[in-house]
């Protein structure tokens, strides 16, 4: 009787100690899976967050590139304003420069 509440004893405390390995070894895969999902994630989130900032970065390009031929179309048509004045007043410029060198020279 002896005998066999020993080798019960035994037997109870080699599946415990088969129980604790086996706990063991599934924490252990448990927290390997975890861990390469949270790299996963961390990865994915970079990833993602490259591509928002590559996007907000072109988006901002173009409307600076947008607001920049908005200013460069007004100054071409201010350009081009100014030019037609000039033109409208170049005959009384020549007529005053014209005065102006007949006037100096005395032949009036």
């Amino acid at each position: 009787m002896a005998y066999e509440a020993l080798k019960q004893l035994q037997d109870a405390e080699a599946r415990a100690d088969d129980i604790i390995r086996e706990a063991e070894a599934r924490a252990r895969s448990i927290i390997q899976d975890a861990r390469a999902t949270a790299r996963m994630v961390v990865e994915n989130a970079v990833a993602e967050a490259a591509a928002e900032a590559g996007a907000s970065a072109r988006a901002q390009e173009a409307e600076a590139r947008a607001a920049a031929a908005a200013i460069a179309e007004r100054a071409a048509a201010e350009c081009r304003d100014l030019a037609s004045q000039a033109r409208a007043r170049m005959a009384e410029a020549v007529d005053l420069v014209v005065g102006r060198i007949v006037t100096a020279s005395g032949n009036r």
